[in-house]
């Protein structure tokens, strides 16, 4: 019978039946039959209060749903469900996100009005899809503990430099994650009086560019971090005149020079020391929005034929991932978020997250409320990693994890894309080129020196913010022309970079010789030009086409076939043909940007 009620069948028939036997069993004694009599009627008793409170309860459940609390058990029957809904209900505060990782100082311009929607800490968890090796991060980290004044170089295009962004650069991401850098680590200078964190910028906008003028990166005596954004601008590389090989059908297509020209940039940090080995982030901050867009207002036929519709991301993430470079990305979380619901809603005013509600134009470029997400992603990936850096322990890891190109004698995996002629060349050797350099501002009296004559050219900044430097020919009528002294380098090859345009563009012809004015060739400089597009070179003279039908503007890279040999003498000629009609917009204009020799 005992074991019959610690099992739960106090009230089972069988039971009862037992105990009544017991009772009237004559062997048994008075005392026992009493005791059993008794403990018939306790179980009784306990019977009917368990019944009563097991309704109680019962009820008490259907009143705790009503009003919102459940059992345990309905808890568990309903996780599914509440796992399902979890995203409808409120998300964590921009303001408590803000007070973990700003300083006190720098709130107030990250105010909830300044922000374009909520950045809950489940989106920035999102935003670093490539971890890599940190070993040259908690180098950086560990000057920033050290009170070590530190530069960053932020090597980007017109997204990184703020365009469109109602401030331009005061309100653009490097100068948000420059102050949030000075404050919450300040820095001492040699003095012990208080230093400053420094920001170093190129005036290139792509890889290819940075490529080109490498100088200005080589030439900065001190480098800690360098964060590399080039996921929309790359996307507008249209050749690629450096390969020393046929690189075969894909050689041509958009997302092949785009790995290319990369994989020279990160070997060539990454065996940079500066004196110490850098730090490098490849930061995806950015998406084009137009290949997106809906057919009441894009073209989602074109870009649905493409493999990323424009978007860079996965091959730097690819890239990235084999290099162990540490990834950080706006992007990876907000064209999703922007989208989830379709192309309507993607561009959409009432979406908070939605593409024209992120850019300020067609294309890209985030508005200041955008800027300041960008920096958000920023801070909080350094914020993680430093968190990483202080319970970081040795045996963590194993040797082969560390990082072999921070070695005093570094080691780089075999390149993926690089022909061992390209390695040598421009990863291993490339200071034997020489650059003639028209976007630097510091330059013009370095770059003046090889000009025998000009007529016509003039070197300013023609953007609206005037830091984009270039030799501008501006004439309908055309004919302008300058010639400069170049001395060939190792391969003979000279390489010019120019603008390229949709609207107010022409095109200029060049040529090389052994005359100051330009000899007979010059007065083609006073031919219309018809043709459109394309590597035109007739009679010695190339065709350089400063336009063509992507509202875009952007560098563009040639190599001439007129070679210059080594340490040999010539002069390069580059004139303005006269406007034609068949060409967007009223203006004739020609930007030069550099010249390169090797």
């Amino acid at each position: 019978s005992y074991h019959s009620i610690s099992n739960g069948e106090i009230w089972s028939l069988p039971t009862m039946r037992n105990m009544g036997k017991l009772i009237e069993n004559e062997e048994v004694s008075k005392v026992a039959r009493i005791i059993l009599v008794l403990q018939m009627l306790m179980c009784i008793v306990v019977g009917m209060m368990i019944e009563y409170m097991g309704g109680a309860m019962s009820k008490l459940s259907s009143l705790g749903s009503s009003i919102g609390f459940e059992s345990s058990h309905q808890k568990k029957s309903n996780m599914s469900v509440q796992m399902l809904h979890a995203f409808d209900q409120p998300s964590v505060s921009k303001r408590n996100i803000i007070e973990e990782i700003v300083p006190d100082s720098l709130k107030p311009q990250c105010d909830l009005e300044f922000l374009q929607f909520n950045v809950t800490k489940s989106m920035l968890k999102k935003s670093r899809p490539v971890i890599g090796n940190s070993q040259r991060l908690h180098i950086f980290l560990k000057k920033l503990h050290s009170k070590q004044c530190t530069s960053v170089l932020f090597m980007g295009g017109s997204v990184t430099a703020g365009h469109n962004s109602r401030g331009r650069l005061n309100a653009s991401f490097p100068k948000f994650f420059m102050d949030w850098l000075n404050e919450r680590y300040p820095c001492e200078n040699a003095d012990r009086t208080r230093g400053s964190h420094l920001t170093k910028r190129t005036q290139q906008n792509n890889a290819q560019t940075h490529f080109v003028s490498w100088s200005q990166i080589s030439q900065i005596e001190t480098l800690d971090l360098v964060i590399m954004e080039f996921n929309v601008n790359d996307s507008f590389i249209d050749k690629m005149p450096h390969a020393m090989e046929d690189k075969g059908p894909e050689g041509s297509t958009k997302d092949y020079i785009s790995v290319w020209y990369n994989e020279i940039l990160l070997r060539r940090l990454l065996l940079m020391r500066k004196p110490d080995p850098v730090a490098i982030v490849t930061f995806n901050a950015d998406y084009i929005g137009r290949t997106w867009a809906p057919k009441s207002i894009g073209d989602p036929e074109k870009y649905r034929k493409t493999l990323f519709r424009r978007n860079q991301e996965p091959l730097k993430f690819w890239l990235s991932s084999l290099y162990e470079i540490p990834m950080f990305s706006a992007s990876v979380w907000m064209l999703p978020l922007a989208g989830k619901k379709g192309a309507d809603w993607q561009f959409n005013k009432t979406n908070p997250y939605s593409s024209i509600n992120f850019h300020a134009d067609r294309c890209c470029h985030p508005h200041r409320e955008g800027h300041l997400i960008l920096s958000l992603v920023l801070v909080y990936c350094l914020v993680q990693e430093e968190k990483n850096l202080l319970s970081f322990h040795r045996e963590d890891t194993l040797d082969v994890e560390q990082d072999f190109t921070a070695n005093p004698d570094p080691t780089l995996r075999d390149p993926i894309y690089l022909s061992e002629d390209e390695e040598a060349l421009y990863v291993r050797h490339d200071s034997n080129s020489k650059l003639i350099d028209f976007t630097d501002p510091s330059a013009e009296k370095e770059w003046n020196k090889h000009v025998v004559q000009n007529d016509g050219w003039t070197w300013f900044a023609d953007n609206r913010e005037k830091d984009k430097f270039g030799l501008i020919a501006n004439n309908v009528t055309g004919g302008q022309h300058i010639s400069l002294e170049v001395t060939g380098g190792k391969l003979g090859l000279v390489e010019l970079s120019y603008v390229i345009s949709y609207e107010n563009f022409g095109v200029a012809l060049s040529w090389v010789d052994d005359s100051r004015d330009g000899g007979t060739h010059r007065p083609k400089c006073k031919n219309e030009i018809w043709e459109r597009e394309g590597l035109i070179r007739l009679g010695g003279v190339e065709y350089l086409f400063g336009s063509w039908d992507e509202k875009a503007s952007v560098p563009m890279v040639t190599i001439l076939k007129n070679r210059v040999e080594e340490g040999g003498k010539g002069y390069l000629h580059i004139c303005l043909t006269p406007h034609s009609t068949h060409r967007q917009g009223n203006e004739n204009k020609f930007k030069l940007l550099g010249v390169r020799l090797y």
